[in-house]
């Protein structure tokens, strides 16, 4: 009975938590660590000879690969009390106990590791072992109370810097998710927006062309389809967004291919880069809606896009009437707006956005930094 609670007891105190560091790792720390002490206390005690060396070699490797072995024992121990529940001043007293019991059997194992060797390899009787330690019982001791002091330290130095680590990585998620529903919510209202004009657009054909405005429906309905499979993508590549600008277009000139002319000009080396969904949509909306559709005569549609002095720069010009014109249709700025938005929520600083007029010519510029 006395042996199983003798057992039990220390077995229950002697918590094993696992710490988060590849163990990997502290055996190159501790071979390392073993090594820089083998070669100072050799230099320092005279020692050359293979036995001696050999003899520290044993003592430190055992040393430190035994504390490495009791690594998670010594952190369940020492973990925080509140962590643990309970009586803390129960808790408190298990893990004095329980540094103690690993304290005295990293003593019996190392040296039972070392005096072993030396029984076995160099003819040291049992009384010469007793004679050999009995100068060093406490000295033994204190280097290994300071040992498993610096590990404590350290477990607790790691601790702190998970916890704050931990803390950062909650936050940046927190942030991250905050603004992609901000993101979702720019994206929720320019669809609505871009249906309205769309279908704006279809309005001013039925009854004036039947045949144009059934061939628009058909072209409304695959760019629909095609915004709902990218539906909650909030990046993507410059050339699939220039698949939606075309789309657009197509859509357009069903209305205006006799007197509208459109230019092109993008280098390939921009079609992989990143941007947000529909960037381009607003700005294309606004060149019909206040350009194109208010001129008698000819108009011309221009986008470019290079990369200049690492930036994606893009160009839209249009052509807009010479003198002011009333426009029937009221504009409610959510296009342009939520553009803005949604660059600086993706960009933050790192974008350039600005527009001029020239004599008949509207030219928005848009520049973003790469990663």
């Amino acid at each position: 009975m006395t042996i199983n609670i003798l057992y039990i007891y220390p077995m229950q105190i002697l918590r094993k938590h696992q710490l988060d560091i590849r163990r990997s790792y502290l055996y190159l720390t501790a071979l390392i660590f073993s090594f820089v002490l083998i070669l100072q206390v050799s230099n320092a005690n005279g020692v050359s000879s293979i036995y001696g060396v050999f003899r520290y070699t044993v003592f430190f490797l055992a040393n430190y690969f035994t504390w490495v072995f009791l690594v998670n024992y010594i952190y369940g121990a020492v973990e925080p009390i509140h962590l643990k529940g309970g009586n803390q001043l129960k808790t408190f007293s298990e893990s004095i106990i329980s540094l103690v019991l690993l304290l005295l059997f990293h003593l019996v194992i190392t040296n039972v590791i070392y005096y072993a060797y030396l029984m076995a390899m160099h003819n040291v009787t049992f009384n010469d072992v007793l004679n050999d330690f009995k100068p060093f019982w406490l000295k033994s001791i204190l280097s290994r109370v300071l040992d498993l002091g610096i590990i404590i330290v350290f477990m607790k130095s790691m601790q702190a810097y998970w916890v704050i680590q931990k803390q950062k990585l909650k936050v940046v998620t927190l942030e991250n998710e905050l603004h992609l529903s901000q993101l979702e919510a720019l994206r929720a209202q320019l669809d609505p927006h871009f249906l309205f004009n769309t279908l704006h657009t279809l309005n001013s054909l039925i009854g004036y062309d039947d045949e144009k405005a059934r061939s628009m429906i058909m072209k409304v309905t695959h760019l629909l389809r095609k915004m709902l499979d990218q539906k909650g993508k909030h990046m993507i590549t410059f050339e699939e967004e220039l698949d939606y600008f075309r789309s657009y277009l197509e859509i357009e000139q069903e209305r205006f291919h006799d007197r509208l002319n459109v230019e092109l000009e993008i280098d390939e080396e921009t079609k992989t880069v990143l941007v947000p969904a529909l960037i381009l949509q607003p700005l294309i909306e606004n060149a019909f809606k206040h350009g194109i559709s208010l001129i008698e005569g000819n108009g011309e549609i221009k986008l470019s896009a290079a990369i200049q002095n690492n930036r994606l720069a893009i160009s839209l010009s249009n052509t807009i009437p010479e003198r002011p014109v009333l426009s029937i249709v009221h504009s409610t700025k959510i296009g342009l707006s939520n553009m803005k938005n949604r660059l600086s929520q993706t960009f933050g600083e790192d974008y350039e956005f600005s527009t001029e007029k020239q004599k008949g010519v509207f030219v928005v510029t848009l520049k973003i930094k790469l990663p």
